[in-house]
């Protein structure tokens, strides 16, 4: 490979030296030019392949991946050059090829050099719209002229046909910019930058951009509008729609890559406008469809994909709404704006229509656009009447058409969409609806799909069951005149249905659905804490009573006991996942009200087993379970009654404490290459969650001080050590593990660290590593508040013997001690702690490894905190203390 690109750089380096002499006035070597750019852009492409995996690369078969083998910096330089002569029009084409996939192969270095493409560099009076003595933006001015040929009809020309490859090259360019670090005010750049206002200047550079992309889009609407695309003459409609498919993807890129807060709030606005833009082209695509001619007819296919191109657009900007594990998503403020102005309305009304899904592929596409906007901006279709009928109306159309199964998967899609959507916007607080709509709206729907002989339908209408809130259930348990929740009064129907789902026999993608849906409904109904009715006219709301909330776990518990040892991972995944939010929802119940209910506890031993499940996400979910469902087998209540009956209780709680260990160990191995197995990238993504899983699981178990008493102290002290090892390695693991054990440690129990004081050497460990992340990280880690708390606590709970493990670590676990005494003292610590820090320091071992000045300076501290006024009863801080001014004689600081 290193000869080939050896020489390939010859090759190229003549061929530019040829084009800057003789400015391609030569058809000879012109071709020659052409044919080494050509061959520098497949060995990039090539290089870029290897760096993504898509060739096996190891150096077993002699191959070793990519390094920096192509002075990309330089090329770039010389194709800025090149572009630049004269005479290149007919081979720029070629060399926007290369650069974006320089690029994409080596986004720092071409990031660089970002000034030279995109920055506009003609002077300040001359700066407009007079093309003819502007100098203006690079890449940008290839667009402006292909825009100019476009409004001239001029599609044979070469600036028209130089502009999709402009498009591309201007998207891969941005796509290497670290914008968040350059021009957001939450990032702060660790090197100079050039002269003059940087920020700024990339701001009006990617403004500048933005107006062009503005232009093309405009342009390209107006072909769409005016006549067929098929009479314009301008070359083959693959090229016009790889032109429509650069624009889009770099449209999109302006709605999700750039930072809106702050100064860059500049930047929404020209980004609404692309958003507006872009669904007017998919508005007029697909009403344009609908017109019945000859000529449109013939044109509808590259019209069709016009819509769907600018489609892409609308879903970029619009985002998921969710993520896959439920967190609300907000959308991008340029989306945001775009719906909340009278511009998105012939775009929703549009989505809405019934008309919009009269072929099956339009249906699809439709209806995938409408369900990211029910699921990201569900109030938009809320926020009139008309919409919400409207919205409903095509729903009930989809998913009536008895004939087509497909059709009504995608009604059913549209429901769920727009539950799901609802859900998360209750936690970001921008979503208000009269609630009693859903119900009376969409359950008869999904009621009816249940019953549904198409087992897809029926799994869609399981799913958005489980998305409904709090207030749809209350209304939907609670039978005619009937105002308690006791077990005898509510309505079953349902909820009996979908449990019922969750052990059929005939489609394990039914029963998965199905204990997913459970285990939601459980945690929003007996979880969420009860509301109060928004509106004065209605009674506050009807809590869900003890009652019903046991009498729910008891039925849940007797369908998931099957489903828990089902067959297909799915099911047992899901079963696991259901156990788990009922054994959290009745937690809170019973620590309120000391509610029993011994049917949880016989789930553990399965769970327990679950740990060395042969499936990942089995693993994963038996991990955030085995937490919740141990409180009802550790915690005293429920212990106290066994604990002399079963005395291998303590051995088992050793054992699972271990388990949760080694999953931490595992994902902390693999993070800093220890790892004695070789990962792919999912098993490395598991292994990552099964760690942030088990530290908090780890949290749980250790907080039973009723337990930790009765189990081995190297037990603790090594499961201890895993979640110290999270914190020490928060530059390498994700920083979800770290903050998972940060979290876990704090809200252990003191007696635990007085446990483990002076039988153990988890606190000294514990006490190096936390002032090492507190030396290291100063004010930027999110988890420096916890780490703080959690260091005052155990210093709290240390003796002098733990002080002296911490001391003698330092090797291992480094921090610095002039540090470390100068927070002790900025953060006011008790005498005490002075204290047993000298009493350490007099150690013989501790002498041995530290300097006599280390010793001199917390000796003096020490004299010096005994000489001072004693605090008060009611520990007033120091300043308010009765008494004499302190000396300060002799003291350090």
């Amino acid at each position: 490979r290193s000869e080939v690109i050896a020489a390939i750089s010859v090759s190229w380096n003549w061929s530019c030296q040829v084009a800057f002499d003789d400015g391609f006035s030569n058809e000879t070597t012109n071709g020659q030019i052409v044919t080494s750019c050509r061959s520098m852009t497949a060995v990039v492409n090539a290089l870029y392949a290897l760096k993504k995996g898509k060739y096996k690369c190891t150096e077993q078969n002699g191959c070793s991946p990519p390094s920096q083998e192509l002075h990309a910096s330089e090329i770039s330089k010389q194709i800025h050059m090149i572009l630049q002569i004269e005479r290149s029009s007919p081979f720029q084409s070629y060399f926007l090829e290369l650069l974006t996939s320089l690029s994409l192969m080596y986004p720092s270095a071409l990031a660089r050099h970002w000034h030279l493409f995109l920055e506009d560099t003609s002077p300040r009076h001359l700066r407009g719209d007079n093309l003819a003595v502007r100098k203006g933006s690079f890449l940008v001015s290839f667009v402006e002229r292909g825009i100019c040929d476009s409004n001239n009809g001029k599609y044979d020309d070469e600036c028209w046909i130089n502009m999709p490859h402009a498009l591309g090259a201007i998207s891969a360019l941005i796509s290497s910019m670290p914008l968040t670090l350059w021009i957001s005010s939450e990032g702060r750049t660790s090197y100079r930058l050039s002269a003059g206002n940087f920020p700024s200047r990339v701001r009006q550079a990617l403004m500048n951009t933005m107006s062009a992309i503005l232009k093309v889009m405009s342009s390209l609407r107006t072909i769409v509008e005016t006549e067929p695309i098929l009479s314009r003459g301008f070359g083959s409609n693959a090229y016009f729609e790889h032109t429509m498919i650069q624009c889009s993807i770099l449209a999109g890129q302006f709605c999700t890559i750039l930072p809106f807060a702050g100064d860059n709030d500049v930047l929404i606005e020209p980004a609404s406008k692309i958003v507006s833009l872009a669904a007017d082209i998919y508005t007029l695509g697909l009403k344009m469809i609908g017109i019945d001619t000859v000529s449109f007819a013939a044109s509808s296919q590259l019209i069709g994909k016009a819509s769907s191109i600018f489609g892409h657009v609308i879903l970029e900007s619009l985002g998921s709404g969710v993520t896959d594990t439920g967190k609300a998503v907000a959308v991008s403020p340029p989306a945001r704006q775009w719906l909340c102005d009278v511009s998105s309305y012939d775009f929703i009304g549009v989505a809405l229509s019934k008309k919009t899904y009269r072929s099956p592929n339009q249906s699809k596409a439709g209806v995938d656009i409408l369900a990211h906007v029910a699921r990201s901006a569900p109030w938009v279709i809320t926020r009139e009447p008309f919409n919400l009928a409207t919205f409903r109306d095509t729903c009930s159309h989809l998913c009536g058409n008895v004939n087509d199964a497909k059709t009504r998967i995608l009604g059913l899609k549209l429901v769920e969409s727009f539950l799901l959507g609802r859900k998360a916007s209750q936690s970001l607080c921008i979503f208000q609806i009269d609630f009693p709509v859903v119900p009376e709206y969409f359950c008869p729907l999904l009621q009816s799909a249940l019953k549904d002989e198409i087992p897809a339908v029926r799994i869609s209408a399981i799913s958005s069951f489980g998305a409904l809130l709090q207030t749809d259930w209350r209304s939907m348990l609670l039978t005619p005149h009937e105002s308690t929740f006791e077990p005898d009064m509510v309505d079953w129907t349902c909820i009996n249905s979908i449990l019922q789902a969750t052990s059929d026999g005939s489609n394990s993608g039914i029963r998965s659905a199905a204990c997913k849906a459970i285990g939601n409904i459980y945690s929003e109904c007996i979880d969420t804490p009860d509301i109060e009715n928004s509106s004065s006219t209605q009674k506050k709301t009807i809590p869900f009573c003890d009652a019903f909330a046991i009498h729910f776990a008891n039925n849940v518990c007797n369908k998931m006991e099957m489903a828990i040892a089902d067959a297909n991972a799915s099911v047992r995944s899901m079963a696991i996942f259901a156990m788990g939010n009922v054994a959290s929802a009745m937690r809170g119940r019973s620590e309120n009200s000391e509610i029993y209910i011994p049917t949880i506890k016989k789930f553990f031993d399965p769970v327990n087993a679950c740990l060395d499940d042969r499936d990942e996400k089995v693993v994963g979910n038996a991990i955030r379970t085995i937490g919740h469902i141990a409180y009802f087998v550790y915690s005293p209540m429920y212990l106290s009654s066994v604990l002399g009956e079963n005395a291998g209780i303590p051995n088992v709680f050793s054992l699972l404490l271990s388990k949760l260990s080694s999953k931490v160990e595992l994902a902390l191995c693999d993070a800093i290459g220890e790892s004695s197995r070789d990962f792919s990238w999912k098993q490395r993504n598991s292994a990552k969650k099964h760690a942030w899983g088990a530290c908090m699981s780890i949290g749980t178990l250790l907080s039973f001080s009723n337990m930790t008493k009765l189990i081995q102290y190297s037990v603790i002290e090594t499961t201890l050590n895993q979640l110290f090892r999270c914190i020490q390695l928060h530059n390498i693991v994700h920083e979800k593990i770290s903050a998972s054990s940060a979290a876990s440690l704090l809200k252990l129990p003191c007696s635990l660290w007085l446990h483990c004081s002076s039988n153990c050497g988890a606190i000294g460990r514990g006490l190096a590593t936390c002032f090492g992340f507190i030396n290291q990280r100063a004010d930027k880690s999110s988890i420096l508040s916890e780490i703080k708390s959690l260091t005052k606590v155990m210093l709290s709970a240390a003796n002098s013997e733990d002080f002296c493990i911490m001391f003698l670590n330092q090797d291992d676990i480094p921090f610095d001690i002039e540090q470390m005494y100068q927070w002790l003292v900025s953060n006011d610590m008790d005498v005490y702690i002075f204290d047993k820090i000298s009493l350490a320091l007099e150690h013989k071992r501790v002498r041995s490894v530290l300097d006599v000045s280390v010793a001199q300076m917390f000796l003096t501290r020490t004299r010096h905190e005994h000489k001072s006024p004693c605090k008060s009863a009611e520990s007033l801080p120091r300043k308010y203390s009765n008494g004499d001014e302190s000396d300060d004689d002799g003291d350090e600081l």
